[in-house]
């Protein structure tokens, strides 16, 4: 996904297809990933635990696409881009967090 938006600030129409596709393809991957991984981990009430990934996807979706207009409207797709790369950023630092947690726990 980061590769992909980090592609789309490149001025060839081409090219910014390509990085659209790429982070398309990151995004649906990285969520079928995480709604597997609560399905994996969850040990009791599975349903609940995925109702809660659901909860928090829509809501961190609402919230994001929120900011996301904000950060167009003052820095344009730059700033788009900025956003979704400190969003990706602080998933994969959160997700190795979670990592360290799990192995240190088990």
């Amino acid at each position: 996904m980061l590769v992909g938006a980090l592609i789309t600030l490149n001025v060839s129409l081409i090219i910014q297809l390509i990085g659209i596709t790429v982070f398309t393809f990151g995004f649906f991957g990285s969520n079928s990933i995480a709604s597997g991984w609560v399905s994996q981990r969850a040990k009791h009430d599975k349903a609940q635990a995925s109702s809660l990934y659901l909860f928090f996807y829509y809501f961190g979706s609402s919230i994001g696409g929120t900011a996301g207009g904000v950060f167009w409207s003052v820095f344009g797709w730059g700033g788009v881009v900025g956003l979704i790369t400190a969003l990706l950023i602080f998933a994969i630092l959160l997700s190795f967090l979670l990592q360290y947690l799990i192995k240190r726990h088990e």
